[in-house]
């Protein structure tokens, strides 16, 4: 069997040191991402001296602001993606290991669902759960919180097709036919054998579709539809950029930086997705 690629192992850690950076940034000896400083306000990136990357227009420091936006970002891209796992792993097993009839109206509804544009759909889950949204407060769930799942629920039909193929290809097996045979339930079957066979593709899927979500959130935060003041992320950051350009004002940096940031970490995403696929498709 061709071995798979090489684990890109610097990637990964690079990644790896860019989420704990973000995650233990409260801890970090900062400058108050939210502290407006009128006398500070559009110093450009000084690199060796505070501000290292400059100020934006209200004068808060970019560096925080980019560390910070990292936490929310990633955190949307990590929740979003957990939450479309939860709903497509189940959907399609369920597809997949049905009738041929229930599989056939579980895949149609799925194709309805793909067939409204990703916009549309991610406003109205906003606005449906916008209706809830006191209930879900009063257990923890803000707005940011409802994003969380309204973007995640936009991600969960790729998932949903990936293992309903893979449970369609699982079941015709030997191993399944002799667990049937020797009485054992269905749900036991899953567990105990369906279930070990699926996790190479559901870990495949994580890491191809945590970089979708990130990039969507950005997106959607760039657009005014996600993240919301006081709150940042990398989309939020290049909007606010995007914002203050003018011909009168030279503060590209506000507009490159979340911009450098978005693309980097996706570009990483992307190449640890790209050995997940490889892996997944060569041991399977």
């Amino acid at each position: 069997m061709k071995s798979p690629n090489k684990f890109p192992r610097w990637q990964a850690l690079l990644l790896l040191s860019i989420c704990l950076v973000a995650a233990f940034a409260p801890r970090l000896p900062l400058a108050d991402y939210s502290s407006m400083q009128v006398s500070q306000q559009l110093v450009p990136p000084q690199f060796t001296s505070s501000p290292f990357l400059g100020t934006d227009a209200q004068g808060r420091d970019m560096l925080s602001r980019l560390i910070y936006g990292a936490r929310i970002s990633l955190s949307v891209g990590i929740f979003g993606t957990l939450v479309a796992l939860l709903i497509g792993v189940p959907f399609g097993a369920v597809a997949g290991l049905g009738s041929p009839r229930r599989d056939g109206l579980m895949m149609r509804l799925a194709d309805a669902l793909e067939s409204i544009p990703m916009v549309v759909f991610i406003l109205f889950m906003l606005s449906v759960l916008q209706e809830y949204r006191i209930e879900l407060a009063s257990i923890g769930f803000g707005r940011l919180q409802l994003f969380f799942i309204a973007i995640g629920i936009l991600f969960w039909l790729p998932t949903a097709r990936v293992v309903r193929a893979e449970c369609l290809g699982i079941k015709k097996k030997a191993f399944v036919d002799a667990a049937h045979s020797q009485g054992m339930s269905s749900l036991h079957i899953f567990k105990h054998h369906i279930l070990p066979q699926l996790w190479p593709a559901i870990g495949s899927m994580l890491i191809i579709t945590l970089p979708r979500v990130i990039l969507m959130e950005a997106f959607l935060s760039f657009l005014g539809l996600g993240v919301e003041a006081p709150a940042v992320s990398w989309g939020r950051l290049a909007s606010d950029g995007m914002a203050t350009l003018n011909p009168l004002v030279d503060a590209a940096w506000l507009l490159y930086l979340p911009s450098i940031a978005l693309v980097g970490c996706l570009l990483l995403f992307q190449r640890l997705a790209s050995w997940a696929r490889d892996y997944v498709n060569l041991n399977t």
